[in-house]
């Protein structure tokens, strides 16, 4: 079906997304409370409990890696690194009087990457997440993934090249709190970042404060803005390739051409999923993306960069017919690690900045000290802490 955008039938369909986007998932938060606790007090013991339920084997390596496929993803890795070096955030100064502020960058001690590998081994990821750490200045990298996942090839050969030593196989919220609480086997990590399903996201959440995080990912998201000049084949095959992901993601067509819309609709395969296709003006496709805050959002219409300038809570935006949104899932150089379920209004993509933290380093002289004490005195006693006042004017 086709919707109009400003119809209460339109409107009904997008607060229908909304709401799905936010629904507690109250089977997940069950299973990620029992993964915690069962870490907690049998830690190992309890992996591999659910190991044995989950992820039944035989888990085989695979074939060796072509060379061909090295050489891809050799492409990769270089891409990722390059455009990511520039990320790396600086410290600096600040000086008043003789008092000395200084802002330190350090990078995180040891971060732990979740590594999808339900139905695929997502190599992908964490090259998307271990770069960028490597950038930043991480030693330590743990990967947890499902045992199936760990036996693979291709992932064995992806940590020798990034220099990752410790994989932990478990996969859902086992995985995930074992990394954040710690095992007999394995040491916690400071930060988890990487993608999963509701059991990871579920868990993530849970541990926030014991342990950082990337983001809470929910299923991705994809919305195409087209005209009439937009190439109905390159659309189709950019919301399919979205909708492969499974049929809870979430897959939107914005156009102002009633004939595009009708092409991509007759062209779409049932089986990759629903497909929700809007029509309205270009300007109410950009109002569209602003208030959905997409994970993808693709653009083939005239003046696409001009245009993308104009969203602002997205993502990644892919400009014109060659920016291939699958593409940049593996290899045009920014990263897929992106918000979702509408966090894009406040989440930014993974990046170097995600493996760093900050202190400030203060350095009060006399004279400086003495300049402000009686003003810090009163703003204490306007919050009724005299105590702080005094710590402050006892200097002077």
């Amino acid at each position: 079906m086709i919707y109009k955008l400003g119809t209460t039938e339109a409107e009904s369909v997008l607060r229908g997304l909304e709401t799905r986007r936010t629904e507690s998932n109250a089977d997940a938060l069950r299973v990620a409370d029992e993964a915690i606790a069962g870490v907690r007090a049998r830690g190992d013991d309890f992996v591999a409990e659910q190991v044995a339920k989950f992820d039944k084997g035989p888990f085989l390596p695979g074939e060796p890696l072509s060379s061909a496929a090295k050489e891809a993803l050799e492409t990769a890795i270089e891409r990722i690194q390059s455009f990511h070096l520039a990320q790396m955030p600086a410290g600096f100064s600040w000086r008043r009087d003789d008092t000395t502020i200084t802002h330190t960058v350090r990078p995180l001690r040891r971060i732990g990457i979740y590594v999808p590998g339900g139905r695929a081994v997502y190599i992908s990821t964490l090259i998307m997440c271990a770069v960028p750490a490597r950038i930043a200045g991480v030693e330590e990298i743990v990967v947890a993934t499902p045992p199936g996942a760990a036996a693979r090839s291709e992932l064995k050969w992806v940590c020798e090249r990034l220099g990752i030593r410790e994989v932990y196989p478990a996969g859902g919220a086992a995985g995930i709190a074992a990394m954040a609480l710690g095992t007999s086997t394995l040491r916690r990590v400071d930060k988890i970042v990487g993608p999963g399903n509701a059991y990871v996201t579920a868990a993530k959440a849970r541990l926030i404060g014991e342990v950082g995080i990337d983001m809470t990912a929910g299923p991705t998201e994809l919305i195409a803005i087209a005209d009439d000049t937009a190439d109905v084949e390159l659309i189709t095959a950019d919301l399919m390739a979205q909708a492969e992901h499974g049929t809870d993601s979430a897959v939107l067509l914005v156009t102002d051409s009633d004939r595009v819309a009708g092409e991509v609709r007759s062209r779409w395969n049932g089986e990759a999923g629903p497909l929700y296709v809007f029509t309205g003006s270009i300007d109410d496709a950009i109002a569209l993306a602003n208030r959905m805050a997409p994970e993808h959002l693709t653009i083939q219409a005239r003046d696409a960069v001009a245009l993308a300038a104009r969203a602002e809570n997205c993502g990644a935006i892919f400009c014109g017919p060659w920016s291939a949104p699958a593409a940049g899932d593996y290899i045009i150089g920014a990263n897929h690690v992106l918000p979702t379920s509408g966090s894009a209004r406040f989440f930014s993509p993974l990046g170097v900045y995600d493996f760093v933290k900050r202190s400030n380093v203060i350095v009060a002289g006399p004279r400086d000290s003495a300049s402000v004490a009686a003003k810090a005195q009163l703003i204490a006693d306007l919050e009724g802490l005299p105590l702080h006042g005094r710590s402050a004017v006892v200097r002077r």
